[in-house]
């Protein structure tokens, strides 16, 4: 029997991913043979790292030795073992044998043959390469059959695409068709002769053969021979029967087509068969006819008077075309159902809209009601949004605030975004409502509260800026002069919700109003006089008067005030509140008159007479600048060559004001839209003082601190001084060193407003500038204030020269004893400065580092 030699398995190699997990699990065990010990930790995981080395070297250096094999003499050997196969080979020699295993075996006798197994478990090993072959073989007849797939899938897609195309355009051919009457049933050569009389016959040569050319060709010498022939009997003034010459001179072609035309029964074909009627029994006795605009002319070319419009004319009423008659017949029938149906839609969409409308989604509710006004007729929105309106807001019980509020913002955002013709229909229509009740004060009981929210809607309106501070005026004055309970209640109304904004806006136009209602007051009635209302009135006016918020019950003007920004926020594309400057007198004959403010809207009004607001506002102008300041101020402000009104005013105010507070407030009333003035006449006024006075620089840094836009006016206005010092008197560059001083060392301007002198060429009166302001900044008794304002250009890596140029002056010429001398300083003083200098020069030279 043949001994099998089992082989020893190889050793398989390690994937990646044990690698990983075997170099995890030694680190591990390294981490913990570390923290086994709180010393040492380090030799304890070198001495297991050896260890292990160790045993990995034995392991591997452990080989088996060969035994040697004792030399057997073949010659000693059995005849039956040598047969049988169970002597071991020879490594050193191999014999060759002249026979096989299966030759020896067949010589064999069946006694002595041996039986041989294979060992069991064992399959016959295959190819891998051709296995590795097939399969790809089979993955790419895969992604080929996937392949066909799709290309079958897209062209069965662009099949149907095409054929959905295909529809399309032959829906359109069929309304073009329609549109220009032609039909499919009828004769083909209609459309071509109209194609000929058009112009368009060269389009045919692309696409007919040579004989249909031909034919084509010579129907088209026909036609233009006729033509020449009709236009030479025109021209004569003979006129035939068009029905006979057009069957005596035309082609069968074109008979027989006409006589498809009259078997099909068209409108249009019937109605151009009366036509020519018409003119068959006209023309013959009368000789006339109609020129391209439908007006009828003799055989001398002479117009003729129509006689329906002549019977009109003598009527007195204005003459309608025939075909105008025909449309408004139309459509008068069915226009009323139509637009019933698009108000009914409208109106639904609207309310459910404003129904919805808070502060939080207020955005989203006006783009919605702004893409109505896109989609339908200004008209219908205005007059949907008015009835809306006043069933939500104008009912007999009192609306809620906040809800006025929110809608106001609404009716702003509509009048800035879509056109100031908004918010001019609504004040309107409110004005109008307010004028009605107040003629109708006697009729009307207290306790309906309709003039008390129409009150209200005029007072959010001013507040978000959709009319002037004038009209409320004039609506005061109009309840002052009706004076009754009703009246009281609403001017109490006002007082409460909007008074200190009237007091901000314009003191003394609230002044003057103040004193007409205590005036209206104090000639009421006694009756009038005891009411509790009144009294209550008068308290709140004069809380409102004295500025005293505490008084007045349950005050919160955070709300519209916040609206006020909600709605700068909202408007885009540089959108902004117009603000209408009108006058009550102008709304209320608007119907009689007509709109002025609307821009392509009729007026019919005397310029002379006209109680526009504009020219009230030039006289108001003119006597606030006059009669408001004393003739001496008036005087002063001409020697200083304030030769415009706005610079007049600002100086006045300035001179005249209490403190740099008081000055501030009334500028800011002026509404002035240029800050360079500002700026310029405080800077003047500054350097022409005597002496430098701190009053100018702190109400420089009250505009400063209130809007950027000063700051810069500021800025500007310093720099054109600065480079006009030469200009100056060393009085004055004393002023304006104290001036700047005090606004940088306050962070009004920073130091690089310095930044315009040119130190590479310092003139006298430059180096004298700069000596006083630098000396006046380090020697400042606030050291704090000083670190910060040149920290401010110390951060700044675009003023590199400019902070080389300020250390460059400090260290060679302000501590030379030469200048030290000229300014005369006290040795503590010299201390001070040579060791703010030294600090300044660290800081600008750390930074730039």
């Amino acid at each position: 029997m043949v001994k099998i030699k089992k082989k020893e398995p190889m050793k398989k190699r390690l994937t990646r991913k044990e690698q990983r997990k075997q170099k995890q699990e030694l680190k591990k065990t390294h981490k913990r043979l570390y923290h086994a010990g709180k010393t040492n930790g380090t030799e304890r995981v070198a001495a297991a790292e050896a260890a292990a080395a160790a045993a990995l070297s034995s392991k591997g250096g452990r080989k088996k030795k060969k035994r040697k094999k004792a030399k057997v003499n073949p010659e000693e050997i059995p005849l039956e073992q040598l047969l049988s196969g169970e002597v071991d080979g020879d490594d050193d020699e191999s014999i060759a044998s002249d026979f096989s295993d299966a030759e020896v075996d067949a010589l064999l006798p069946n006694s002595r043959k041996v039986e041989t197994y294979e060992p069991l478990g064992k399959q016959p090993k295959t190819q891998r390469g051709a296995i590795q072959r097939q399969d790809e073989m089979e993955v790419r007849k895969r992604e080929l059959r996937q392949q066909k797939e799709l290309q079958g899938k897209s062209r069965k897609q662009r099949v149907k695409q095409l054929k959905l195309d295909n529809e399309e355009e032959d829906l359109e051919i069929a309304k073009l068709e329609k549109k220009l009457k032609l039909n499919k049933s009828k004769d083909k050569n209609r459309l071509v002769r109209k194609m000929f009389n058009d112009g368009l016959d060269y389009l045919l040569d692309f696409c007919l053969d040579d004989d249909e050319e031909k034919q084509k060709w010579e129907e088209k010498q026909e036609r233009k021979r006729q033509m020449k022939e009709q236009q030479q009997k025109e021209e004569a003034g003979m006129w035939s029967d068009e029905d006979e010459d057009e069957e005596r001179d035309m082609p069968e072609g074109d008979s027989e087509s006409e006589e498809s035309e009259e078997h099909s029964g068209m409108e249009d074909s019937e109605e151009s068969e009366a036509d020519k009627e018409d003119e068959d029994e006209d023309e013959p006795a009368s000789k006339f006819k109609e020129d391209i605009y439908g007006r009828k002319r003799d055989a001398d070319g002479n117009i003729l008077a129509d006689p329906n419009e002549q019977e009109a004319s003598a009527g007195g009423q204005k003459y309608i075309p025939p075909h105008q008659r025909a449309l408004m017949a139309a459509a008068s029938a069915g226009s009323n159902e139509q637009q019933a149906e698009i108000l009914a839609r409208l109106l639904k969409q609207c309310k459910g809209l404003l129904n919805r409308l808070s502060e939080a989604n207020l955005h989203k509710i006006a783009a919605g009601i702004e893409a109505l006004y896109m989609k339908n007729s200004r008209y219908n929105m205005n007059e949907t949004l008015t009835r809306l309106l006043q069933e939500a807001l104008l009912g007999t019980t009192r609306t809620q605030e906040r809800m006025v509020q929110e809608h106001m913002v609404l009716l702003a955002y509509l009048h800035a975004q879509i056109g100031s013709e908004i918010g001019a229909h609504f004040l309107q229509t409110f004005v109008e409502l307010f004028d009605g009740h107040v003629r109708d004060l006697a009729s009307r009981p207290v306790e309906d509260k309709q003039l008390n929210n129409i009150v209200l809607l005029l007072c959010y309106m001013y507040i978000f800026k959709i009319y002037e501070l004038s009209l409320l005026m004039e609506l005061i004055g109009r309840l002052a002069d009706n004076l009754c309970e009703k009246t009281v209640e609403c001017l109490l109304l006002i007082f409460q919700s909007i008074g200190f904004r009237l007091r901000k806006d314009d003191p003394l136009a609230f002044k003057t109003m103040m004193q007409n209602v205590q005036a209206k007051i104090a000639a009421a009635p006694l009756e009038l006089k005891e009411n509790p209302r009144l009294r209550f009135m008068v308290d709140i006016l004069n809380a409102v008067k004295n500025n005293n918020m505490s008084k007045l019950p349950q005050y919160d003007p955070e709300l519209a005030e916040s609206l006020r920004k909600r709605l700068k926020a909202m408007l885009k594309n540089d959108r902004y509140v117009v603000t209408l400057n009108i006058t009550l007198e102008d709304l209320l004959r608007a119907d009689k008159v007509g709109k002025w403010w609307i821009v392509g809207s009729a007026w019919t009004g005397n310029l002379n007479e006209m109680g526009t607001a504009a020219a009230k506002q030039k006289s108001n102008q003119q006597s606030q600048s006059s009669a408001g300041f004393a003739d001496q101020l008036l005087e002063l402000a001409k020697k200083q060559q304030m030769n415009t009104a706005e610079r007049r005013n600002i100086f006045c105010i300035i001179m005249s004001a209490a403190d740099y507070v008081d000055a501030f407030e009334k500028i800011l009333h002026l509404s002035l839209k240029d800050q360079r003035a500002v700026a310029y006449v405080i800077i003047h006024c500054a350097l022409n003082e005597r002496r430098a006075n701190p009053y100018y620089a702190h109400l420089a840094l009250k505009f400063c601190q209130y809007n950027r836009k000063y700051q810069l006016a500021f800025q500007f206005a310093a720099w054109d001084r600065i480079n006009d010092i030469e200009s100056l008197s060393k009085p004055q560059i004393r002023n304006l060193a104290s001036f700047l001083q005090q606004l940088i060392l306050s962070a009004g301007l920073q130091l690089s407003v310095l930044k315009v002198v040119d130190f590479m060429q310092l003139e006298r009166l430059s180096f004298y500038f700069m000596r006083e302001i630098m000396v006046k900044l380090l020697l400042s008794s606030d050291e704090r204030e000083l670190q910060q304002a040149f920290e401010r250009i110390a951060k700044n890596s675009k003023l590199q020269q400019f902070k080389q140029s300020i250390r460059l002056f400090m260290q060679h010429f302000l501590l030379q004893e030469e200048q030290l001398s000229k300014l005369k300083l006290a040795e503590a003083q010299q201390e001070l400065l040579q060791q703010r200098v030294d600090q300044l020069d660290k800081l600008l030279a750390y930074v730039d580092l």
